[in-house]
C-alpha cells in the first residue's frame, strides 16, 4: 500500500505541473527573478522546482480552477505594480489554451514580486 501512495505522489509531481503551464500565456517561459535567470519551472510556488508552498499566483489560479480567466490575467498576484497578464505576455487578455492567441514575450513572474529589492517586495517570501 505505502509503495501505491508514493508511486501516486511521484506521478502527480513529475505530470501534473507541466499540463498546468499549458493552461497560461508562456508558462514554459515564466522568468526567473533571481540572479542566475532562466526559466522559473514551477510558477505557482515560491520553489522554482514546485513543491512547498504555492506563491500568490498559485493560489490565485488554484482560485480560478486551474485556469486562464480574465480575472486571474487582470489581477496583480504579485502585487508588484503589474498584472499578470502584463508580465505574462497578455496584457489584453485575449489569450486561452485554444485559441492560437500571440503573445508577446513574458516581462516577469506573475508570482514573484519583483524587482526582488523593491520596497513594494522585501516582505515577500525569499526565494533566491
Amino acid at each position: 500500500m505505502l509503495k501505491i501512495v508514493i508511486v501516486a505522489a511521484l506521478a502527480t509531481a513529475i505530470f501534473g505541473f507541466p499540463s498546468f503551464r499549458d493552461r497560461f500565456p508562456n508558462g514554459y517561459a515564466v522568468p526567473n527573478p533571481c540572479p542566475e535567470g532562466g526559466n522559473w519551472t514551477a510558477a505557482g510556488h515560491f520553489n522554482e522546482s514546485g513543491g512547498g508552498p504555492a506563491n500568490p499566483f498559485g493560489v490565485d489560479f488554484l482560485t480560478e480552477g486551474f485556469q486562464w480567466t480574465v480575472k486571474l490575467c487582470n489581477l496583480d498576484s504579485d502585487q508588484d505594480g503589474k498584472s499578470n497578464g502584463e508580465e505574462l505576455g497578455d496584457p489584453t487578455c485575449a489569450w486561452t489554451p485554444s485559441n492560437g492567441f500571440k503573445v508577446s514575450a513574458p516581462t516577469g513572474h506573475p508570482g514573484i514580486c519583483e524587482p526582488l529589492d523593491a520596497p513594494a517586495c522585501v516582505n515577500q517570501q525569499k526565494v533566491c
